[in-house]
């Protein structure tokens, strides 16, 4: 094999085992991402994972007293989305290295989605459970 075209593909092996290691990080990113958001003067505070599912949900003591039930759940809701608005944003923004300028039309946040419609569908996206 001539020396220029053994070089070429040492080359190209190297990129491709370059960008091999840039994706499994990429991966190991967007599987650990999560964003935490607050509502209803910070008296509900929610953690969102890379899908948008509920990691965490803490309420401060006073909104029991300050709050109806519908305005809780509302509350809920609104940091659940404002969250996963935040995870779509940074996995868009760890993606962006890898999108090709070239390929017109994709659009990745039709890809992962927007905020839930309405509280049904944000206790099936975000795995909200009422208590047992």
């Amino acid at each position: 094999m001539r020396a220029e075209w053994q070089a070429h593909i040492d080359e190209l092996l190297k990129e491709y085992r370059d960008k091999r290691a840039q994706l499994r990080e990429l991966q190991e990113l967007l599987a650990t991402l999560e964003a935490t958001s607050t509502a209803a003067d910070e008296m509900v505070k929610v953690t969102v994972g890379p899908q948008g599912q509920l990691k965490g949900l803490e309420f401060d003591p006073r909104v029991y007293r300050r709050l109806s039930p519908s305005e809780l759940a509302d509350a809920i809701v609104e940091a659940a989305e404002r969250a996963a608005a935040e995870v779509r944003e940074r996995m868009q923004g760890a993606m962006e290295p890898f999108q090709i300028p070239e390929v017109e039309g994709f659009d990745l946040g039709k890809v992962l989605g927007g905020p839930p419609r309405d509280f049904d569908e944000a206790r099936e996206r975000y795995g909200f459970r009422p208590k047992e």
